[in-house]
């Protein structure tokens, strides 16, 4: 169905997107068809088994599913073509069924990274708040077919809540998956790395603590070479008379409306310069995304101060007037260390927390903390400190340093001697750089103290 929507659009023959509107609405009419035909003919395709109807998405027709099932990357490139084709044929009740699926999706059912699938069985969905991290699946791709869901339903409601989260998955769980130096790969995207454990115990095997060169199913690396080489499109839409602004990625865009030009040092500071040369005269609209985290925004054109509160819809500043040559919008805001919470149903996160810095999230590895991760807690009360900006370590990333404390234990398998508390600082870098130093624990979670 997605193919089909991006033949439509590329030829504009209507008899690509009907094909596409046919195969989602006969999807789950009845949900016993692959049983029939097996009975019927005796043979089974590609391994299917007729009665698992949730994981082929096909157990209910798509307007009555409730929640994300089955296989992860066939279900966001599925919800990616129905919120397409709910947007060329004004369809409420599929948008409607759009907006539910996401909701489920991005409230019980996806890691802070932004991954997706949290079960190797399948590579697929599981239930509410199951959310493992040391066997999470989490597929790059699975994490690039949401950002494609994300900005189509961008594209249907422009508001900050889809594109914090497009946002979130792309500087998390998406570039992730590819080494630094654009070499090795990951697949699976865990939030916790054990070695001994990961890549080589029964259950963990899937996980594995150090990126490969390639895979025998080899879906992952292109895809994202893919989606990095159209952040374009991403970072930027356009509407009849509104120029979007959805991602602080520095560049340039032109259009029939406008010049652009953007100055970015983001994610590391809070300042995003468009440097604007209009092309035409009369007035439009330049909407530029507030990020639902941020602190002290402040909107400036030509110096002057923006009244946010008034021109702000759905968490973006609409800055309407006739633009001239060489005019400067600055956006600028505060970028806090943030310390996060879990619903209290997600059992692997009892008790933890978890860091973010603007839309990165941060974890732990063992070769910065010099112990390991299990026997580090974290100060609710502590400081989180924002180190400099450090050019030589992993390309170049902004460290953040957390009070914490070490705990030192009894040699003894058991013991009735409770552990001793010593202070440490504890060092954080961002979750996308992680596995790049060797073979090393790594947590995203990390247990919290008092």
């Amino acid at each position: 169905e997605i193919g089909l929507m991006r033949l439509y659009h590329a030829t504009k023959k209507e008899k690509y997107r009907d094909l596409a509107k046919f195969f989602i609405d006969e999807r789950g009419k009845n949900p016993n068809y692959f049983a029939e035909e097996k009975e019927k003919r005796g043979w089974v395709y590609f391994g299917i088994d007729p009665e698992k109807t949730k994981y082929y998405q096909c157990h209910a027709p798509v307007r009555e599913q409730k929640t994300a099932e089955g296989h992860s990357v066939r279900a966001v490139y599925m919800y990616t073509a129905m919120a397409d084709l709910a947007a060329e044929t004004n369809d409420k009740s599929l948008y409607d069924a759009c907006t539910t699926l996401w909701e489920n999706i991005v409230n019980k059912r996806m890691y802070i990274t932004g991954g997706i699938g949290s079960t190797a069985a399948g590579e697929g969905f599981t239930i509410d708040y199951d959310l493992p991290n040391d066997t999470a699946y989490a597929e790059t791709c699975a994490s690039i077919g949401l950002i494609f869901f994300a900005k189509h339903m961008l594209d249907i409601k422009p508001s900050n809540h889809y594109a914090d989260i497009m946002e979130q998955i792309l500087y998390n769980g998406v570039i992730s998956g590819m080494q630094l130096d654009g070499k090795n790969f990951f697949y699976v995207n865990p939030l916790e790395v054990n070695p001994g454990v990961s890549g080589e115990l029964f259950g963990y095997r899937h996980v594995l603590p150090q990126r490969p060169k390639w895979y025998s199913c080899a879906c992952c690396p292109p895809n994202l070479v893919r989606l990095l080489t159209s952040l374009g499109k991403y970072a930027w839409s356009e509407g009849k008379d509104t120029l979007y602004s959805h991602l602080f990625i520095g560049g340039e865009i032109s259009s029939e409306k406008a010049n652009i030009t953007v100055d970015s040092a983001y994610p590391w500071e809070g300042k995003v310069v468009y440097k604007i040369s209009g092309n035409i005269e009369k007035p439009f609209k330049i909407a530029i995304r507030m990020p639902g985290w941020a602190k002290g925004i402040s909107v400036r054109v030509n110096e002057q101060m923006v009244d946010i509160v008034s021109s702000m819809e759905d968490g973006y500043v609409y800055i309407e007037k006739l633009w001239n040559k060489d005019e400067i919008v600055e956006l600028k805001f505060d970028m806090p260390v943030r310390k996060l919470y879990t619903n209290t149903a997600v059992r692997a996160n009892a008790g933890a927390v978890a860091i973010m810095r603007g839309p990165l999230v941060y974890c732990f590895e063992g070769i910065d903390n010099g112990e390991e991760l299990q026997n580090l807690r974290v100060l609710r009360d502590g400081q989180a400190s924002i180190l400099p900006y450090d050019k030589e370590l992993l390309n170049g990333i902004v460290p953040l340093e957390i009070d914490g404390i070490q705990i030192i234990g009894e040699e003894n398998l058991y013991s009735e001697i409770p552990p001793e508390e010593k202070p440490i600082p504890l060092k954080a870098i961002p979750y996308y750089t992680w596995g790049n130093r060797g073979l090393n624990q790594m947590r995203v979670w990390m247990l919290e103290r008092q």
